[in-house]
């Protein structure tokens, strides 16, 4: 979660808000004029972190110095996470197994690194979902004139 004051009052700075998010591709999928509003952006197949598939919600307050907005985001992957970890731990087991039996062993080990690269990746757009938010934030700043 990130916030960020604005020296707007909340109707200037959600049409402010609005059109940022529409110049950037976002595809709105819930507003409440003036209190919230929640965007899709990027891409499934992006694996780099400012371009991935998320979900960025921003929430607007009025505050004694202009608008607060919390804006928040997570990563839309379109595997499950708990079905990555269950198949991590299907992939261990029969490569476990597969030390005995060698045919199912070398297939066990390629799924279980794919399957790990998967998991890797998934963390690292997660830990880095934020960077869009961030970059929402500076362009609302800069169309407000505050630096």
């Amino acid at each position: 979660m990130i916030e960020k004051t604005v020296a707007l009052d909340v109707q200037k700075a959600y049409e402010e808000l609005r059109s940022i998010l529409l110049e950037n591709n976002c595809r709105i999928i819930m507003e409440e004029p003036l209190k919230s509003i929640t965007v899709e952006h990027g891409y499934p197949s992006s694996m780099l972190p400012k371009d991935t598939w998320k979900k960025v919600s921003f929430y607007l307050f009025p505050d004694s110095t202009g608008t607060r907005i919390i804006g928040s985001s997570s990563i839309i992957f379109p595997i499950p996470i708990s079905i990555i970890t269950r198949l991590i731990i299907a992939l261990l087991v029969l490569f476990t197994i597969g030390i005995f039996i060698s045919e199912i062993g070398g297939a066990a080990l390629v799924g279980l690194i794919a399957t790990i690269i998967i998991y890797e990746n998934y963390y690292r757009l997660h830990r880095k979902r934020n960077l869009f938010l961030e970059e929402v934030f500076r362009w609302l700043e800069l169309k407000t004139g505050k630096n």
